[in-house]
């Protein structure tokens, strides 16, 4: 009998070790596991979860317990995915029959199969044996395919890893199966425990379901607006993106992911789940690593599918408004969506209401107390005597709920029961000014059902509520009998869960507030800045960082929203913070006296908040007064030109820190540019005033600055020099010079056609503007053909704009060639998808004429806005085009930009194509002056900005159909 018992012990152990976590168990649930870090824990929830790992015994999982190889071989086959339905076994050791490891046969039939073991000696398994730690590295080796890279690997230097598996144990611990200290020894031949068989094997299987394709296994309603997900492994979740539709209308969802990747939870953001069929599609990761993207599952309308009183007593109070709560729950468990109007309720000759409460249960309200102005019954019933049956039945599916009430004496309040919070945002906390938090109040009578004002007597309709800790910002904002509304009125200082405690009669309820501190300025830094400060500067921004208690950077809005509390000190006048403009949220510096000049500047920031301690101090070095030190070249020229073209020259002057310069104070600066050489028919002009100035004094560099274009003429011979140089006084401190040659009518150049790239069929399009279509030429989304040289070194040469003599193409249907009569210029315009050969003919510097085939493809993808852009900071311009600058790029390249130039807005470039382009825009952040009346700031419908005389700035946002945006800060 005894050894009865003990086979049967020792059996029911073996299968503990490896049953099925049917009842969700987890790390917490054993007493030996609790005290493991976060990380450790979450290996063992996942590899438990799986049904991989149990306890040895109730309570307790065993984490330095030994594990024999038969059970090695369960885990081992779970996690590889290795299947046998194997009865007998090749090893002579294992047979079903075997009281305490038979259950392994099948898993150790699958390791044989698979290559992971051939046994421990001649035709035996020893399934009883250990696992050492060595052992346990070949056989995950073997099992991820690794062997024979191991094999080939030098191995460890551990004297405690026997020779053979030196290679497996170095390549376990480069796939990080193992966290072996440094240093310290292996230690191959003892027994491997659980603990670190767990690690182990939950590493190798990482590494296996990142090899694997990645599957959605699973989709299904679990609510009316609740969609699951399932996936086969765990996905890149910052990658990742899951859309619903049904049928082939898409769904919007919010989506929320599992902790452990493997599980989503969609969301619906407008309507309800109905009858129909859905899919649910993974995107955003790397195709070829996906099996399964989409999957599919059938939905039915909501229905109701039962009804009942959540109050079990058959008694009621004798009052004039009983309240009695019900829950109609529909297919997925939760209370139906329906109103009250959706069901029908019978209650004899009592009258009776039914409301739809603010957590999804019904109300039904019976007016028990029904007498005259004699106190005469109109019902039938008085104080103690009656009964009421109650019949309530959904008025679509016929499901009904029938109950009699025994009426008792008067109500009167015994219990206090407070609804779960309801925030105004989805976010579940109060974080920003305005939002708030509902708690709805339930009073109950001696018989559990809810109480009403009317029948309350001498309570209070008015609850009493105390909120710890305090906190300024956290106010009740509205009080009844039935609820009570807590807000923020200002930014919380931190953030907190706070007690709410409600008085109502003589009964009381607390329940919890959840307030973060948003945005709220906890930290303060210096930023990064780069340049220098210099005795005699004006206006100087220095940068600064401020963070709030989650690290988060706020921006340069939020700075200055918290303005009041970030206090700006210097020994210097004038340094605070600026609260406007471009350079809004940064320290300015007025100017820099001249006397600091090799001295410091001191400027301290500090935060002074309750519960905030945050202080900055830094001494700034003061050079000494900017001079012109030295020329620059931002922008080279051609060394060659063919006569009639053009070539660009941008130089700058910098000080003696090396910063651009615009202007210094000491007038004994200045720069000279003259054109020299033996040319004709050249000419050199001011980007900035299309003439040539010679002389630009100390205070005139940032016209300097803006560069040069260097002009020849047709029949331009010779060389030429652009001769720049930096002068103190009569002193030449700096200079540069820049040689560029005609080239020779007979000079032997390399021409060839630039290729021109995917064309989109505008000229097809029913958006098309009627302008294109008239004039092909006028077109933005043509390209222009462009003719390239170079000389026999490989050097660019700059080639005249009006070269073409002809283009023409194989189909006009599919790309239109347009040559514009004497200007030497040609466009390519799309008309219909397709590919066309185009034919580009045109003359060389010597006269002669050459030609050259293009293919051009044309395609009808939509146009999309690839990238927007715009000026950071603009001065208001009475368009939002030209205030902002705005330049679009869209996914064929082409570049829509505003044009100062055209006065008519509708005509301007990125608006004529608003077709294709669907930019949008919204104004922000309005900042007016103190008490100002005129602050409205309008957009109309093509563009035009309208703004208050007493708005002095706001930020305007362009956005994109597909969400690319742009900010400009507008400043009047």
């Amino acid at each position: 009998m005894k050894k009865s018992l003990s086979v049967i012990l020792s059996t029911a152990m073996a299968l503990s070790v490896f049953s099925s976590v049917a009842f969700g168990a987890k790390a917490d649930d054993f007493s030996d596991l609790k005290d493991l870090d976060a990380a450790t824990k979450a290996k063992f929830d996942s590899m438990i979860q799986a049904g991989i790992f149990d306890g040895v015994e109730e309570g307790r999982f065993g984490l330095k317990d030994k594990m024999n190889r038969a059970q090695f071989a369960k885990v081992a086959a779970l996690v590889f995915e290795l299947k046998s339905n194997a009865t007998t076994s090749s090893f002579t050791d294992v047979k079903s029959s075997d009281p305490a490891n038979g259950y392994a046969l099948p898993y150790i039939e699958a390791l044989r199969v698979a290559g992971l073991t051939d046994g421990k000696e001649e035709g035996k398994y020893v399934p009883a044996g250990d696992v050492t730690k060595e052992e346990l590295a070949t056989f995950l080796v073997r099992g991820l395919g690794k062997e024979s890279e191991a094999l080939a690997k030098p191995g460890v230097s551990d004297q405690t890893v026997s020779g053979w598996a030196k290679g497996y144990v170095q390549m376990a611990q480069e796939l990080k199966l193992f966290d072996t200290p440094a240093g310290q020894p292996f230690n191959g031949s003892t027994p491997a425990t659980r603990d670190l068989l767990v690690t182990a094997s939950y590493q190798a299987q990482q590494v296996v379901n990142a090899s694997k394709k990645l599957s959605v296994t699973e989709a299904k309603a679990t609510g009316i607006k609740k969609v699951s997900v399932k996936f086969n492994r765990e996905v890149d979740t910052t990658k990742a993106t899951l859309a619903l539709k049904r049928g082939t209308a898409a769904v919007a969802t919010d989506v929320v992911w599992a902790e452990d990747k493997k599980s989503a939870e969609l969301t619906l953001k407008d309507v309800k789940i109905i009858d129909g069929t859905y899919s649910v599609t993974l995107s955003g990761v790397d195709s070829s690593t996906v099996d399964k993207s989409t999957a599919e599952f059938q939905a039915t309308d909501e229905k109701v599918t039962s009804i009942d009183f959540l109050n079990t007593s058959d008694t009621i109070a004798y009052g004039k408004k009983v309240g009695i709560k019900i829950k109609a729950s529909n297919q997925y468990g939760e209370n139906a969506s329906f109103s009250a109007s959706n069901y029908t309720v019978f209650t004899s000759n009592v009258e009776n209401s039914l409301k739809k409460n603010e957590d999804g249960t019904l109300i039904l309200t019976l007016k028990v107390d029904d007498r005259d102005s004699n106190g005469k019954s109109l019902n039938g019933i008085t104080q103690g005597m009656g009964v009421i049956p109650v019949n309530i039945f959904n008025n679509e599916s016929r499901v009904a709920k029938d109950k009699t009430f025994k009426v008792n004496v008067a109500p009167y309040a015994t219990k206090l029961e407070l609804s779960d919070v309801v925030y105004s945002n989805t976010n579940k906390t109060l974080a920003n000014v305005g939002e708030t938090a509902t708690v709805n109040l339930y009073q109950y009578d001696q018989f559990g059902n809810i109480i009403s004002d009317v029948d309350a007597g001498n309570i209070s309709s008015v609850p009493n509520v105390i909120v710890t800790p305090y906190e300024k910002g956290l106010s009740v904002s509205e009080k009844t009998f039935e609820k009570v509304v807590f807000s923020l009125t200002e930014k919380a200082s931190s953030s907190a869960e706070y007690t709410a405690t409600i008085y109502a009669g003589a009964s009381s309820a607390t329940t919890k507030l959840s307030v973060k501190s948003n945005k709220f300025a906890k930290k303060v830094e210096f930023g990064d800045f780069s340049g220098s400060l210099a005795a005699g500067d004006g206006e100087k921004f220095l940068p600064i960082n401020v963070y709030d208690e989650s690290g988060n950077a706020l921006t340069a809005q939020e700075i200055v929203d918290n303005a009041d509390i970030i206090k700006v000190n210097s020994s210097v006048e004038n340094v605070s913070l600026q609260l406007t403009g471009e350079n809004k949220g940064k320290i300015r510096i007025a100017g820099i006296p001249a006397t600091l000049e090799n001295g410091y500047m001191n400027i301290s920031v500090s935060i002074i908040a309750p519960g905030v301690n945050s202080y900055v101090n830094k001494n700034f070095k003061i050079d000494k007064s900017r001079i012109a030190d030295s020329l620059s070249v931002a922008t080279e020229s051609k060394q060659k030109a063919i006569a009639g073209a053009e070539t660009d020259l941008i130089l700058k002057v910098k000080d003696q820190n090396g910063e651009v310069v615009n202007s210094v104070s000491n007038a004994d600066y200045s720069v000279k540019v003259t054109l020299e050489g033996n040319s004709t028919n050249v000419s050199l002009v001011n980007k900035d005033q299309q003439t040539l100035t010679q002389n630009y004094a100390n205070t005139d560099l940032e016209t300097f600055n803006k560069g040069f274009t260097i002009k020849t003429a047709p029949g331009a011979t010779g060389t030429f020099k652009v001769v720049t140089k930096l002068y103190k006084g009569t002193n030449e401190i700096d200079s540069i010079s820049r040689e560029v040659t005609i080239a020779k009518a007979d000079e032997k150049l390399t021409y060839n056609v630039a290729a021109v790239s995917d064309l989109f069929a505008i000229l097809d399009n029913a958006n098309a503007p009627a302008a294109d279509k008239a004039n092909a030429y006028d077109s933005k989304m043509g390209r222009s053909v462009t003719i390239e040289a170079k000389d026999a070194a490989g050097k660019t040469v700059a080639v005249p704009t009006n070269f073409i003599t002809g283009v023409s193409s194989s189909d006009n249907t599919v790309v239109k060639a347009v040559y514009a009569d004497n200007a030497g210029k040609a466009k390519l315009v799309g008309n219909k998808a397709g590919t066309a050969n185009v034919v580009v003919t045109f003359k060389t510097a010597s006269g002669e004429s050459s030609d050259q085939t293009l293919a051009v493809k044309v395609k009808n993808d939509a146009v999309a806005v690839a990238s927007l852009t715009s000026k950071s900071a603009k001065k208001y311009v009475n368009d939002v085009y030209t205030t902002m600058e705005l330049k679009a790029k869209d996914n064929y390249g082409i570049e829509y930009a505003y044009d100062a130039n055209i006065a008519a807005i509708d005509t301007n470039v990125i608006e004529k194509y608003d077709a294709f382009l669907g930019i949008r825009f919204s104004i922000s952040g309005i900042v007016t002056k103190a008490n100002g009346t005129d602050n409205g700031v309008s957009l109309g419908s093509n563009g035009t900005l309208n703004i208050g005389n007493d708005v002095i700035e706001f930020t305007l946002k362009a956005t994109a159909p597909n969400g690319t945006s742009t900010t400009t800060l507008v400043t009047k």
